[in-house]
């Protein structure tokens, strides 16, 4: 029976690790209160035929926010793809504004992302 518990639950582990969709999460617990994701958009560029991801957000924060972000990507087996995106990118978050994120993927053969908000 143990045996039995133990295989179920190394089941319902393995499948959450299973999921490939796309996300975008604020990593740092100090600002996830401040930063609020708003709108996340896709397409793949007609010319390039490569995808493109904006997010945009707003620092409802009385403070001026340096902001840094960073880009996984995967292909549609879930491999990871490297890219320059996979660095920290700063960005200017002014206090009470909006912002936005645009990236653009380092491949056609780029699927899904991973996109970690940090401070």
């Amino acid at each position: 029976m143990k045996k039995l518990v133990w295989l179920a639950a190394l089941a319902v582990m393995f499948s959450g690790c299973a999921d490939k969709s796309s996300y975008v999460k604020v990593v740092d617990e100090s600002i996830a209160k401040s930063i609020t994701v708003e709108k996340i958009s896709e397409r793949v560029n007609s010319e390039s035929g490569l995808k493109e991801l904006q997010v945009m957000g707003t620092n409802d924060s009385r403070d001026y926010m340096k902001l840094r972000y960073r880009v996984v990507w995967f292909d549609k087996e879930g491999f990871e793809i490297d890219s320059l995106g996979k660095n920290w990118t700063e960005l200017p978050a002014y206090k009470n504004a909006n912002f936005t994120i645009h990236i653009v993927a380092p491949s056609k053969k780029a699927v899904d992302y991973r996109l970690f908000i940090n401070k």
